[in-house]
């Protein structure tokens, strides 16, 4: 796996600090956007640009370039497009390279993901547990809207959820095998398959964050589509060690903005979320759900397909033919099986106040959700 140039030699320079001072370099929507994550532990000295006409942004003043030649500063943070000919210009003026940082928020945001370890930690809690009779799967929206604990309180049952940020189908399938592997689904009578719109145009392996399938191994040693040169083995180890090395940016950028609610930008994201057409995927997802489906029906598990609601923008955002493609291929999947399909995209609306994203239900929604999922299982 390539390293990224700049984070070379950031090793040297991971001692804990209490307070980190750095300069921002860039003056448009991509440094407002990273002054919003910043950390508690960090002060920006100002900003420096190419555009000398520009003299204050954001409340920070201009500098002078000839700040970079001293080093009462940790980092200048790079907030632009133009971030390599940035770079190779700080070189040229002498920066060292482990002083300079770029594309901080992403940066910060997956070394954040990488650290939660998200499967690892639903894989050891479900170890402390007994008799699971309900599985849930899916990616973030099930993750967050479907509360494992309101089955017990409601009807007695005991359930699980793994679903999982960015989880396709694939991995989906692939837990469950785990899960038989290792005798858990002995007492299990339902499994909830989380689907949505764009379920199955969407492949893990294949996408930007295609290097999350880490946190399946070394539970799940199958890498999928991930291209690669090395092992899959291999790649997980160079991929944490660069995460390693991302430290720097979550401790600089650590803050999580709260999220805007509202039609608009539920249109807005629908828009990127719904941007899928991948016909060599659909036909890979289809032959995997099929399996999956006729892998718990040979175990005497029923399978239950939920597609999670979203507010009203968001839903009217997506393509009518998305939907009309999906429903193709479940009925394909699904045809002469008994398999109980509950859709509440644009059928279940409730108060946004219930949503922490546009899509995406806070705690107090997703029990209330949970229940009124309960209710409409035929168990």
């Amino acid at each position: 796996m390539n390293q990224i140039h700049e984070m070379k030699s950031l090793q040297g320079c991971l001692e804990k600090k209490e307070k980190y001072y750095i300069i921002i370099w860039g003056a448009g929507d991509t440094a407002r956007e990273t002054l919003k994550y910043q950390s508690d532990t960090v002060e920006v000295l100002g900003f420096l640009d190419n555009n000398p006409d520009i003299k204050e942004f954001e409340g920070f003043r201009a500098l002078e370039k000839s700040i970079v030649y001293n080093g009462d500063y940790d980092f200048i943070v790079i907030c632009s497009r133009s971030h390599e000919e940035i770079y190779e210009q700080l070189l040229e003026m002498g920066v060292q390279s482990e002083r300079i940082l770029i594309n901080p928020i992403h940066k910060a945001q997956i070394y954040f993901i990488y650290q939660s370890d998200f499967f690892a930690r639903k894989w050891n809690a479900l170890a402390k547990r007994r008799k699971i009779e309900i599985y849930i799967s899916g990616i973030s929206y099930h993750n967050d809207g479907i509360q494992d604990s309101v089955f017990a309180a409601q009807i007695g049952k005991e359930a699980f959820n793994l679903a999982n940020r960015g989880q396709d189908i694939f991995y989906d399938y692939q837990i469950a095998k785990l899960l038989d592997r290792e005798k858990l689904l002995k007492d299990t009578t339902h499994y909830i398959i989380g689907l949505c719109y764009y379920s199955f145009d969407y492949d893990l392996s294949r996408t930007g964050n295609g290097w999350e399938i880490i946190r399946y191994y070394p539970y799940i040693t199958d890498s999928h589509n991930l291209i690669s040169d090395d092992t899959f083995e291999a790649f997980v180890h160079d991929t944490k060690e660069y995460m390693e090395k991302n430290e720097i940016y979550y401790r600089l950028f650590d803050k999580t903005p709260v999220h805007v609610v509202s039609d608009e930008q539920g249109q807005k994201e629908a828009k990127i979320d719904f941007k899928k057409n991948n016909p060599l995927t659909v036909w890979e997802n289809k032959v995997i759900l099929k399996q999956f489906l006729s892998f718990l029906i040979d175990r005497a598990i029923k399978p239950i397909i939920v597609i999670m609601p979203a507010i009203e923008g968001y839903v009217k955002g997506c393509p009518q033919a998305m939907k009309q493609r999906f429903y193709d291929s479940l009925e394909e999947c699904t045809a002469g099986l008994d398999i109980q399909v509950l859709d509440y995209f644009g059928r279940y609306y409730t108060d946004s106040s219930e949503y922490y994203h546009v899509s995406h239900f806070n705690r107090q929604g997703a029990e209330k959700f949970t229940k009124k999922l309960i209710q409409d299982i035929i168990w």
